[in-house]
């Protein structure tokens, strides 16, 4: 059986660690586990501690750490996904699935043709922190604020400058994902809205020497698109 694993921004070797709120109901609540019991904890910046369950409180559970790992924080072969907003809780879904296949940052963008809508950032936020226990990563995507195209192009640019950059397109001259050589460099992937993308900012993207690719013969919702673009990028990483 696989050991519980719990979120703790604050993970301490000789002075105990205290989980509160959601991570303490989770622990109390949920799997209803006792004094003695063993856990995992992790911070999200790549830390993860073995530790024993030493006290439960009325608000709060006290944990033993026992051993504790630090990882190094990948700097390399990082895949951005920056998407076009989609409606409801379809952007929840998309944040959700790209952070269980090791996506490092997630960036919705703002199109011509994109749906107005509010993203509520904190939502999004708690979403990736779930996924990432589920999944037992140990690093955080970055979740961005909406931004954007322009603004998206000359961030990630700046935060990535020898990444390769590519976007989804149906045009003839795309050339399938499948036969897409990512090496060894950091993608951005661009996914517009399902209204398509404008020639404007068709010719923006191709500015930055961008790639358009195609995944299918078919039109893909936003949501799709980004998680199979997640999908095989991370499938192409090689290790």
């Amino acid at each position: 059986m696989r050991t519980a694993r719990f979120f703790c921004d604050s993970i301490h070797r000789d002075t105990g660690t205290i989980l509160t709120d959601v991570q303490f109901r989770h622990l109390t609540k949920v799997l209803r586990l006792k004094i003695g019991d063993s856990v995992e904890l992790f911070d999200g910046k790549g830390t993860l501690a073995q530790a024993i369950i030493e006290k439960i409180e009325k608000s709060q559970a006290v944990l033993l750490v026992k051993t504790i790992e630090n990882h190094p924080k990948p700097t390399q072969q990082r895949i951005i996904i920056a998407s076009s907003i989609a409606k409801g809780d379809r952007f929840e879904l998309l944040v959700a699935k790209c952070t269980e296949l090791g996506i490092d940052r997630i960036v919705p963008v703002i199109f011509e043709r994109t749906v107005k809508q509010s993203l509520q950032h904190r939502r999004l936020e708690t979403i990736a922190l779930e996924s990432t226990k589920q999944c037992q990563r140990l690093f955080l995507p970055i979740i961005d604020s909406p931004i954007s195209l322009s603004q998206a192009i000359e961030k990630l640019r700046a935060d990535y400058p020898n990444a390769k950059i590519i976007f989804g397109s149906l045009t003839q001259n795309a050339e399938s994902i499948i036969n897409f050589d990512s090496a060894l460099n950091e993608i951005i992937a661009f996914i517009g809205p399902e209204g398509g993308l404008t020639e404007t900012e068709e010719n923006m993207l191709k500015q930055t020497n961008a790639q358009p690719v195609k995944l299918t013969e078919t039109v893909l919702r936003i949501e799709t698109a980004a998680i199979t673009f997640a999908a095989v990028l991370a499938a192409m990483r090689k290790k």
